[in-house]
């Protein structure tokens, strides 16, 4: 019996789920798996319950964020219900309403209706200019997603904890709101900040607009967010931005946070409905002689940006 799950490629110690079960914990536990490993809260529930029903040890050794629910041998389903902590089946319930966007519906729009939703809501009017040349790379032959990033992102993303170690991949840099953790986890984090050093950080003097940090995500995600950005009205917005001395050949890199906002309902949305493919924070780089931001993976800490999901937050 192995003494971890594994959850979107990451590893997490069954102890410290089963003792927060122990206590009745149900929403912490839901918490730490959903902020971890990056997945959905109806996925950390579905791994919780499977806990509960004493049915987590039938899949050792596999991906639980790749495993089909349904085939799982589950106890009376009306007392399943019952467990589910109701502050995360109302979360659930408005999330399931978007269900997931249809990839192929953009091959069927008009030149012109593309054209118009590109300019007006991906480029930018005033970014025209430097982008012409990319609407055709965009909406170009290759329209299946194939070589598309997987799920191991959300703009909640998390730090690795004791109990937590990601399989074979490089160290979390994405930053953590520590107002969701528990106070043991919380005390980690604070003192992960601390060894940080955030005070020895340069605020950018210069960082990608929004319209460009959008730009540089579609071409990072594969054209992914593209579906995102239409079908679901949602925008990325950029926070405040540091010098970022890993520039790996290019002539100047930031690392900032990002979100995704709601333009219907004018405020800031935790992921896509859906699949979520997003990190909360990336680095942002200008090769060297172009003047075109490309975004890669978030290659060192930033502390959490509260203002500006504070700046988007819902209006009372």
């Amino acid at each position: 019996m192995n003494k971890t799950i594994l959850v979107n490629k990451i590893e997490i110690d069954k102890g410290i789920i089963i003792d927060l079960i122990k206590q009745n914990n149900y929403d912490d536990a839901i918490k730490l798996i959903a902020n971890r490993a990056n997945v959905k809260l109806k996925t950390a529930h579905d791994i919780v319950q499977m806990f509960e029903d004493g049915h987590i040890d039938l899949f050792d050794g596999k991906d639980l964020f790749l495993v089909d629910y349904d085939e799982v041998p589950l106890s009376d389903p009306a007392q399943r219900q019952e467990s589910v902590p109701s502050s995360f089946l109302e979360v659930e319930k408005d999330k399931s309403k978007g269900g997931r966007s249809k990839k192929g519906l953009i091959i069927g729009l008009s030149a012109l209706v593309v054209g118009f939703v590109f300019l007006r809501y991906i480029v930018g009017f005033n970014h025209i200019e430097h982008h012409l040349l990319e609407m055709g790379q965009l909406f170009g032959k290759n329209h299946d997603g194939a070589a598309a990033l997987g799920a191991d992102t959300a703009a909640r993303g998390a730090s690795l904890e004791p109990g937590v170690s990601r399989v074979a991949d490089a160290e979390d840099f994405r930053p953590v709101d520590t107002n969701l953790l528990t106070p043991e986890f919380k005390s980690a984090e604070r003192e992960k900040i601390k060894n940080a050093q955030f005070d020895k950080l340069i605020p950018a003097r210069k960082s990608p607009t929004d319209e460009d940090a959008q730009l540089a995500l579609i071409y990072l995600t594969n054209r992914r967010l593209t579906d995102v950005i239409i079908q679901q009205k949602l925008n990325i917005k950029v926070g405040k931005c540091y010098e970022n001395p890993n520039k790996q050949g290019n002539n100047y890199c930031v690392s900032c946070m990002i979100l995704l906002y709601n333009r219907q309902k004018k405020h800031w949305q935790e992921a896509p409905d859906g699949e979520n493919f997003l990190d909360n924070a990336y680095d942002f780089y200008l090769p060297e002689g172009g003047d075109t931001w490309e975004a890669k993976s978030l290659s060192m800490h930033i502390p959490y940006d509260y203002t500006l999901f504070k700046k988007y937050e819902p209006k009372d």
